[in-house]
């Protein structure tokens, strides 16, 4: 059990380590590593799954609370910052698809998941809408959204992390792949369509008309 806990863990450092940096934050991980696992494996104590978690990743999850929390806050950022934590959340979702082995079930699970992600993410932003300030930038009320967001995918990825170094066997499992792939879909899509819905009306039309009117002067 514990060569599985300790394997389990060095396949979680990764994503984590990588997700810190837009922010994330690690809640509930206990919650949801039992009911992935499959019938007939031992399941570790919540003692032995966070003895064998680095120390390291930690302070990697405070310091994803702490900026995920200002995020609930209002705020004014230059237009492209938006971007980068959807692009970094999109391209791990892409890397765990590829990773994980090109699959019908995997296809199929990520596409229906972006597909509920996109309709999710422009509903959620409709909600509070960015305000474009007169020097470019925009001012953003304060969102609980993108804080659950990355608080759901470090505690999903940490509980398949510890599914699969209990169960190896479950990364071939139709449903578990399927499930897995929509949850990766689902929240990658739900962040670029939040994005782009908070943009105020015309932005991204303006934006192009201006790059136009760069290429051609040049």
């Amino acid at each position: 059990m514990s060569l599985h806990l300790a394997r389990c863990c060095r396949m979680i450092s990764v994503p984590v380590g990588r997700l810190a940096f837009p922010g994330l934050v690690g809640a509930l991980v206990l919650a949801f590593s039992g009911g992935a696992l499959a019938a007939g494996t031992d399941v570790p104590s919540a003692a032995s799954i966070l003895s064998h978690t680095p120390i390291w990743v930690w302070p990697l999850i405070l310091y994803a609370l702490l900026i995920g929390w200002k995020r609930t806050q209002a705020r004014i950022v230059a237009p492209q910052r938006l971007f980068v934590m959807p692009a970094l959340i999109t391209g791990l979702a892409l890397y765990n698809l590829a990773s994980s082995g090109v699959s019908a079930s995997g296809l199929l699970g990520f596409a229906c998941g972006a597909v509920a992600g996109a309709l999710a993410g422009i509903a959620v932003a409709r909600r509070r809408p960015a305000t474009m300030l007169a020097d470019g930038r925009l001012a953003l009320q304060g969102d609980w959204v993108p804080l659950a967001l990355i608080a759901a995918i470090i505690v999903i990825r940490y509980a398949k992390g510890v599914a699969l170094g209990v169960d190896p066997a479950l990364a071939e499992v139709p449903g578990f792949v399927l499930a897995s792939a929509f949850l990766s879909g689902f929240f990658a899509a739900m962040m670029i369509a939040r994005t782009i819905g908070v943009l105020p009306s015309g932005f991204l039309r303006n934006e192009a008309r201006r790059s136009d009117e760069v290429a051609n002067s040049l």
